[in-house]
């Protein structure tokens, strides 16, 4: 029987999953809590976490393969038949699902330019991957952009030259499709899906995507993640002009200045490098009254308010918010605060149930409420797995 590798690694943890024909077999996630490494191992829907050390979350493939082998999950490399990888990339030609081969890779150097923070954890996981299983394994490249292809050109464009911007590529892609498509699939399963959608994805990255009949109408993010909401660690929405004058004034050029939007920013900028966590801020807020992180939550908050406004105005109306992402599905302070407010677009959450509740893809609006408001756990790995699976088919 066939078996895959399903392979994400996003802005704050690596996930890993073997699947077949029939759905997921293993799941293992890396990731820091409190300051440690922790890997999650789920198999046959029971978890159990453990405490790992720096080694082992940096050279993970030896990591999971050990652990696949010891719970007799593969016996060695030669039972993966083929491997999906989210890929987060701007460009024309990486909007679409596809086989990585040669000139795949040789795009993806071209791309790396143009986001080389991002595509460089991403060139170096493939890199590893082929190095680890060999070059004859075929791998496919799960664009993180697919869902958002067929946004309107009005949703895509940036007023600039539309000469540069046509010989550039240089448009807004959007990303986080991967789990918006698994959201509208698990909702169509479920014969629930609405007219106007509004999904809050919010973890280490934040997108705000608005979607109308199952297709995407609008997306906070742009031509790379930086663009948009307020994140962790990355800036969202910034005045070019500041763009020029921080270059000057920190004397940061290129890929420097790119580091500090990408990790200097955001809510560890705004709390003053106290945390990107926004469990550690509502730590601080709540006992020590810190300021700077009441600051750093409400300009968060705030942001992901005005961008579900914008995108009530783009579907011309609402039926359904959702909330996914690792910050949307178990922080039930943050959806509190970012629904409160929003009444007057007819959303109203049932507090006593969100700050109750036990289980994700659970009904949070009350009975006056205009709006549906859910909880949906996002499923990327299955959704990258689905995609790899009939591509190789």
């Amino acid at each position: 029987m066939n078996k895959y590798l399903i392979v994400n690694t996003g802005s704050a943890s690596k996930k890993y999953a073997i699947y077949d024909k029939s759905g997921e077999i293993a799941f293992v996630h890396l990731e820091t809590e409190e300051k440690n490494y922790v890997s999650t191992i789920r198999i046959s829907g029971k978890s159990e976490k453990t405490k790992i050390d720096e080694k082992k979350f940096n050279k993970s493939l030896d990591y999971i393969l050990e652990v696949l082998e010891a719970k007799n999950i593969v016996s060695d490399r030669k039972d993966i038949s083929g491997i999906g990888i989210r890929v987060v990339a701007p460009g024309i030609y990486f909007q679409l699902h596809k086989i990585i081969d040669n000139l795949y890779n040789k795009n993806l150097k071209i791309a790396e330019k143009k986001a080389p923070l991002h595509l460089g954890v991403i060139i170096k996981e493939i890199g590893k991957l082929k190095s680890f299983f060999g070059n004859k394994i075929k791998m496919v490249g799960i664009s993180d952009s697919e869902f958002h292809s067929e946004m309107p050109e009005k949703a895509r464009n940036y007023a600039i030259d539309s000469n540069d911007s046509e010989k550039y590529e240089i448009y807004r892609y959007g990303y986080h499709g991967i789990s918006a498509q698994s959201i509208v699939n698990k909702l169509k399963n479920k014969d629930n899906l609405p007219d106007k959608l509004v999904i809050c994805h919010i973890g280490g990255g934040v997108s705000i995507m608005a979607v109308k009949d199952g297709k995407s109408m609008e997306t906070s993010m742009g031509f790379t993640p930086l663009e948009g909401m307020v994140m962790a660690n990355r800036i969202g929405d910034i005045d070019s002009g500041a763009v020029v004058y921080i270059s000057e004034v920190l004397k940061l050029k290129g890929i420097k200045l790119l580091q500090y939007f990408n990790k200097k920013c955001g809510l560890f900028g705004l709390s003053g490098g106290l945390s990107g966590d926004v469990r550690d801020l509502f730590k601080a807020e709540e006992e020590n009254k810190n300021i700077k992180a009441t600051k750093a939550l409400n300009t968060y908050v705030y942001k992901i308010q005005k961008q579900i406004g914008a995108s009530y105005v783009a579907l011309g109306g609402l039926d359904m918010l959702v909330f996914s992402g690792t910050v949307g599905e178990r922080s039930f302070r943050m959806r509190k605060r970012i629904c409160s407010g929003l009444e007057s677009l007819g959303i109203i959450m049932d507090s006593g149930i969100n700050e109750c509740m036990d289980e994700v893809d659970c009904v949070l609006n009350t009975k006056e409420s205009r709006v549906k408001i859910e909880v949906v756990k996002t499923d990327e790995m299955g959704e990258i797995a689905n995609a790899t699976k009939k591509i190789l088919s």
